[in-house]
């Protein structure tokens, strides 16, 4: 993918980001779901939207290595509806945009460990999330690194819903010059409460294909991903430093 290609998607992006970030609203109205499988459904797309998303190759950062970025992204759901009553609010895009701050950092035998902060503009959701990642094939000249991560996502600001994701993917990589394609598969574990007890709690697990491609450019590195989770799609676009 050229720099311009990644500038177009980025702007485009941002753009959406944007545009739905300029309404507010709030998921304070789970009373007015009609049914324990509305609930079920609210609770896998947004598992999908929130939970982490690795946006980096499988090869390791390596002992002195770090990757700090910031990423917007969207997430098509298949929920609107039940999204609008969740909320009361007939402004929620079908799209819905996040914004994550992130940050990886490299230790000994090919081991990364990382967060991100992740939020949905124009509401009060968060989600927190911790990854452990070990590139058990490093990769070389002519061979691609293999990785296996596991990691955790708690999310707050949903209104009397408790969220929160653990998981498992494996990915591999090749770099080429400054571009490195990755992609990979998993699964997204999820369970999803009512604190006011109006639903039943819900566990769910949910398969995960990703794909993606990072490219150094001077100081910046750009990564650009496809992800999908469940029935939901989300693509992202990541800028930061990677050593």
């Amino acid at each position: 993918m050229t720099h311009a290609a990644f500038r177009r998607a980025a702007l485009a992006v941002a753009a959406l980001t944007c545009a739905a970030g300029a309404h507010a609203y709030e998921f304070d109205a789970l009373d007015q779901l009609a049914s324990q499988g509305e609930f079920r459904q609210l609770a896998e797309d947004l598992s999908a939207t929130l939970a982490y998303k690795p946006q980096a190759p499988a090869e390791g950062l390596g002992i002195t290595g770090f990757d700090v970025g910031v990423s917007v992204g969207g997430t098509r759901i298949k929920s609107h509806r039940i999204v609008e009553r969740a909320t009361g609010s007939d402004n929620v895009p079908s799209t819905l945009p996040t914004v994550t701050l992130r940050a990886d950092k490299g230790l000994p035998f090919g081991i990364d460990v990382g967060g991100s902060y992740t939020l949905i503009p124009g509401t009060s959701v968060r989600a927190l999330s911790g990854n452990v990642k070990w590139a058990f094939i490093e990769g070389g000249v002519l061979t691609p690194a293999v990785a296996v991560r596991a990691f955790y996502t708690q999310t707050s600001g949903l209104g009397d819903m408790n969220l929160r994701s653990q998981g498992v993917d494996l990915s591999v990589s090749k770099g080429f010059a400054n571009v490195t394609p990755y992609g990979g598969v998993g699964l997204v574990q999820s369970r999803a409460s009512d604190d006011a007890g109006r639903w039943a709690r819900e566990r769910y697990t949910q398969t995960r294909l990703f794909a993606g491609v990072s490219v150094n450019l001077l100081l910046v590195n750009l990564a650009f991903e496809a992800d999908r989770t469940g029935d939901a799609t989300s693509a992202s676009i990541k800028a930061g430093l990677r050593f």
